[in-house]
């Protein structure tokens, strides 16, 4: 993936997705965040960001 947000910046938006799942109703996070996920896939310019930004999700379960 290209460079993208500092360190600060990624927690400022962690703390942002958190607080915004917070306020979705019970039960409908998974939709919220498939919702937020395809917000933010059609910001992209190419698809292979998206698949990179898949596998980097998919790599942070595995240490």
């Amino acid at each position: 993936m290209s460079e993208g947000l500092g360190a600060a910046e990624l927690e400022r938006a962690y703390e942002l997705i958190a607080e915004a799942i917070d306020r979705v109703p019970e039960g409908g996070e998974a939709a919220f965040l498939s919702r937020l996920c395809l917000a933010l896939a059609a910001s992209q310019r190419e698809l292979g960001a998206v698949e990179a930004a898949i596998r980097a999700a998919e790599g942070f379960n595995q240490a």
